[in-house]
């Protein structure tokens, strides 16, 4: 058996850092890198425990005072540095952390402009100064490591170029390109991928008691995260959101700006901001998908409406594939709903616009 036993799906991952605990070579710094939702943070705890867990040699017990204390968030030794915002974050924090222990898919985020500041990043410099508790070395974690700011970033970058004996720094982050060069140089790379949808169906429908067919409908729109997927179900299907190309088709038949945004006005009036970014990360699925179909490969997720008229989309989907993963991070920075959609949109319906010289049709 690997490291991973909450993380489902990472099987490379977990086979490189199961080979590096068996060897006693586990690395003084990871990157854990890939989409939200794919099991970074879990994979970190579980790498803590691995180290932590003085029950089993290789691996962990997942029942001992130190297990159960790494996944409830209250290991003196193995501690979590998020994005804050505000002078005292402590109680929105301890808040989060949690509603994480209690359901198990709550992200660690703050929304809003939150960013590791300069000020937590000394603070994690100054645990390390001092002796570890259980005198089993430190791990610190820190989520959404692209949100560090300059400051904060350099003066990490001093810990990890001297890093302290028996020390574990995780970062973990869904935009690797936006870290500093030289902190992806000084940690170790390890990638989490986005599931096929047979494998986010099968845990949606095993943790949510779901049958088969609605778990595979959730997972085909979650565009390969379980964590979204599940969230999804978390937030209920009382207020389905509009079919992805229904969205689409209507933008893109829309001769005015303004008709556009009084779509996204109307789409807004029904989305809280979960059901928003499901909705989003539907349109970006369907997307990806309108692409491959125009590459001549199959599509990946389920796509309603008439196939054969999706040629109107498909170059606009080429030219604005990444306009709906920006809205879902606008989303979770607490964006408003109905000026990330309508933003999201218009981009959306000039680029359906644009001539093959690259200018706009008129209007």
């Amino acid at each position: 058996m690997g490291l991973f036993r909450k993380t489902e799906g990472q099987e490379p991952a977990d086979e490189m850092l199961s080979a590096s605990i068996e060897a006693g070579r586990l690395a003084h710094a990871y990157l854990f890198a890939g989409p939200s939702g794919t099991g970074r943070l879990t994979a970190a705890l579980e790498l803590a425990a691995g180290v932590m867990c003085g029950s089993r040699e290789h691996g962990y017990c997942g029942e001992c005072r130190d297990c159960t204390r790494i996944f409830g968030f209250s290991h003196p030794d193995v501690r979590i540095t998020m994005p804050a915002q505000g002078k005292n974050p402590q109680d929105d924090i301890a808040e989060i952390l949690s509603a994480r222990i209690s359901n198990g898919i709550t992200p660690l985020t703050m929304g809003g402009n939150a960013i590791i500041t300069i000020d937590q990043i000394r603070e994690l410099g100054h645990r390390l100064s001092m002796k570890a508790f259980e005198n089993r070395g430190y791990v610190e974690i820190i989520t959404e490591a692209h949100r560090m700011g300059v400051e904060a970033a350099n003066s990490l970058l001093k810990t990890l170029e001297e890093p302290p004996p028996e020390t574990i720094i995780i970062l973990i982050t869904s935009s690797w390109s936006a870290l500093l060069p030289t902190i992806r140089s000084r940690a170790h790379l390890v990638r989490f991928r986005r599931l096929p949808a047979e494998t986010v169906a099968s845990i949606v429908s095993r943790r949510t008691g779901l049958g088969a067919a609605e778990a595979m409908e959730i997972a085909l729109a979650s565009d390969g995260s379980p964590g979204a997927a599940l969230l999804t179900c978390a937030a209920g299907r009382e207020s389905e959101p509009a079919e992805p190309a229904a969205v689409l088709k209507a933008v893109v038949a829309c001769s005015k700006a303004s008709q556009v945004v009084s779509i996204a006005q109307g789409l807004a009036r029904g989305l809280n901001r979960d059901r928003a970014l499901v909705m989003v990360n539907r349109l970006h699925a369907y997307l990806h998908d309108v692409r491959r179909i125009a590459l001549g490969l199959p599509p990946l997720a389920h796509l309603s409406g008439d196939l054969e008229k999706l040629d109107a989309l498909t170059d606009a989907a080429e030219a604005s594939g990444d306009v709906f993963a920006s809205a879902e991070e606008s989303l979770r920075r607490n964006g408003s709903v109905q000026i990330v959609l309508s933003a999201a949109l218009l981009s959306f319906w000039r680029e359906s616009r644009r001539r093959p010289d690259g200018r706009m049709s008129a209007s």
